[in-house]
């Protein structure tokens, strides 16, 4: 059982009184641990008792648990803001009478500042500190709201889930519901996004997920018949808001699922609070609702930021008079969530693949969860058997019951596997007349299995080095099990005058805009570059210009190249060689870049991302600039 850090020194102690969830709908707002907060629009968000945030809200999230000072360790933890005017006292008696009214107080961790950065090892210690806050202060759970860097930082996707899970099952034991939600940026919530691991690893465990409909510019979702609907179009935004709430709740066009009973939607107070997202007319919002209500995928309700901003003022020092509470508290409140089937949630039953004679557990990954009884992991019953010794498929299936007889199966197909043997270095060469050529030279079989295979290596075919033409030569392979594996390469014999005068060589040094020839192509090099093969790397340094008209590269009597010799273009062999980058356009602060958009810029070459990454790329206030700061790797890959 883990017990909360001791300290020398303690706030007063929460008074004890039972953690407070909501089972219906929410109205969910972040409160600011920090005053005069400056806006987008140059407004002011004041500093805010937690006593006076609007009764519309049921959910207070404080912000931020975070790490204050790297000095002092990496586990995150909270500090209350001395410039707020509370104690610690008063703050605890303030959350305390938030739960006597029924309302939850969660803590927040992250924010878009934050640098969290957790390793393996550290679920322990992050857990104790999670349980010795919440003990401390009257925290009913936590909001994971990583962004930026931080949400893939290190071992986070992994050690906060972990952690979580211990102060789940920590308070379980003593029959109390500790809140555990997200607040991801909704591009991260694609089937493969920096969200899945938090939403899969604590799968059964989370109570419902916010997302951030705002601050993404240009991103959004497409959807055949109707087309690309952007975050950041307020011409589109109830159908933005159903069909984004329709692709989570269904797990739809490209995006994970969130069931609708546990999907909050989130967006900004007023148009302070973030740079787009900002809901002109909250009716879209009511008739995109009622729309997921029509078609019996009812939400769990609305998440702001902030409470704060919502009475904050504008830049003219006009107030916003909580506005936003009472557009959208009766509103939500009104609404009914349904009960979920409460049947237990089992997670890591995924189709596998295990090479022959490989390990294989079943229950390695796989786990159990119920809201009532916690962890089932260990009364899950698995049926069927994996042979690894012989290839084949198996098939298992899973079975949970919890303590009110409720049943959850999951089929899984195991397929046990032989991999075929691989070959490298068949490629097609050039020789030159009378030259000596080896066919096995720079050749090499491997198997997955049985390893290194090239000295069982066989050949058929043969070159006259002495005679001009072309030769054909087949490699072939047979590994333990049987499974054999062939290759073949041209070998072209040819006299002076038919050599390609800019051949590509492996030793030689290319800079930009040097043209050779390869493999019947013409190559022009983008960037400084030695022993690059062109083509052999989508985004490499070399770019096809056309046709040659005379085959690949010359077999080099030279010797190779070291392996340690530096490919990189920034760290040249030769440093009396100029690296030359800068192959694209300049960037433009304000263009509105797209996916796979290159650009040059503090003299190295970028590329905008896929969706949903590109919208990083565009706009205005939020766009990273390639190679500034410590968040352009989330907008832009380095060429």
């Amino acid at each position: 059982m883990l017990t909360a850090l001791g300290l020398m020194s303690q706030p007063a102690m929460a008074d004890g009184s039972e953690l407070v969830a909501q089972d219906g709908t929410v109205l969910v707002g972040y409160w600011h641990n920090w005053c005069d907060g400056r806006g987008y629009q140059g407004g002011n968000a004041p500093c805010l008792p937690l006593s006076e945030v609007a009764s519309d809200y049921n959910v207070v999230n404080v912000s931020f648990m975070k790490v204050y000072d790297v000095s002092e360790g990496r586990i995150p933890t909270f500090k209350l803001d001395p410039n707020i005017g509370l104690s610690d006292a008063e703050f605890i008696s303030q959350i305390s009478a938030l739960n006597a009214q029924g309302r939850s107080v969660l803590l927040a961790l992250g924010g878009a500042d934050a640098h969290i950065e957790l390793k393996a090892g550290d679920e322990v210690a992050f857990a104790d500190e999670i349980i010795r806050l919440v003990d401390t202060y009257g925290f009913d759970g936590v909001d994971i709201d990583l962004e930026q860097a931080a949400v893939d930082a290190s071992d986070n996707q992994t050690v906060i889930p972990a952690a979580l899970r211990m102060v789940k099952d920590h308070y379980q034991q003593s029959g109390q519901h500790f809140v555990i939600t997200m607040a991801p940026e909704f591009p991260y919530l694609t089937a493969s996004g920096k969200y899945t691991p938090y939403l899969q690893g604590l799968a059964g465990y989370y109570d419902y997920i916010n997302p951030q409909f705002y601050n993404q510019g240009g991103d959004g979702v497409w959807v055949d018949g109707v087309g690309w609907l952007a975050q950041s179009n307020d011409a589109v935004k109830e159908d933005f808001i159903f069909y984004m709430a329709d692709s989570l709740a269904n797990g739809t066009r490209g995006f994970t699922q969130i069931p609708a009973e546990k999907l909050v939607f989130g967006i900004p107070s007023n148009i302070d609070a973030a740079a787009t997202g900002f809901i002109q007319n909250p009716a879209d919002l009511y008739r995109a609702f009622d729309r997921m209500k029509a078609q019996g995928q009812p939400l769990k309700g609305v998440m702001t930021w902030s409470v704060n901003w919502d009475v904050g003022t504008n830049a003219s020092g006009q107030q916003y008079n909580g506005q936003f509470a009472k557009n959208y508290g009766p509103f939500v409140h009104s609404q009914t969530v349904p009960v979920p089937d409460g049947k237990p949630v089992l997670s890591g039953v995924e189709d596998s693949r295990v090479p022959v004679g490989g390990q294989f557990d079943a229950m390695a990954g796989v786990s159990a969860t119920d809201a009532e009884d916690g962890s089932l992991t260990q009364v899950v019953v698995v049926q069927g058997t994996v042979n690894t010794a012989i290839t084949g498929a198996y098939s298992l299936t899973y079975t949970v019951t919890d303590s009110d007889g409720n049943q959850t199966s999951a089929a899984r197909l195991v397929t046990v596997y032989n991999s075929a043997p691989q070959f490298s270095g068949v490629s097609d060469v050039i020789v030159l007349q009378g030259e000596a050529f080896d066919p096995l030279a720079g050749v090499s079989a491997s198997d997955q299995e049985d390893g290194d295979l090239t000295a069982s290596v066989s050949l058929s075919g043969s070159v006259d080095v002495n005679t001009v033409g072309s030769y054909v030569l087949t490699y072939s392979i047979t590994d333990s099990a049987g499974l054999t594996a062939t290759a073949t390469r041209t070998v072209t014999v040819t006299d002076d005058s038919q050599v390609c005068s800019d051949a590509w060589q492996a030793t030689a040094v290319y800079n930009a805009g040097d043209v050779v020839s390869y493999d019947g192509k013409t190559w022009k090099a983008k960037w400084w570059t030695q022993n690059n093969i062109p083509g052999a790397e989508q985004w490499g340094p070399w770019e096809e210009t056309g046709s040659s008209g005379c085959a690949g590269t010359i077999v080099d009597p030279v010797e190779p190249v070291d392996p340690e010799t530096p490919t990189d273009p920034t760290e040249p062999t030769d440093p009396t060689v100029p690296v030359e980058p800068g192959v694209y356009s300049a960037y433009q602060a304000g263009e509105n870049y797209g996916a796979g958009d290159r650009v040059s810029n503090l003299g190295s070459d970028f590329e905008c991302k896929p969706y949903p990454y590109s919208a990083w790329c565009a706009g205005a206030a939020w766009a990273y600039e390639p190679g500034v700061g410590s968040a352009w790797q989330d907008a832009w890959i380095k060429l």
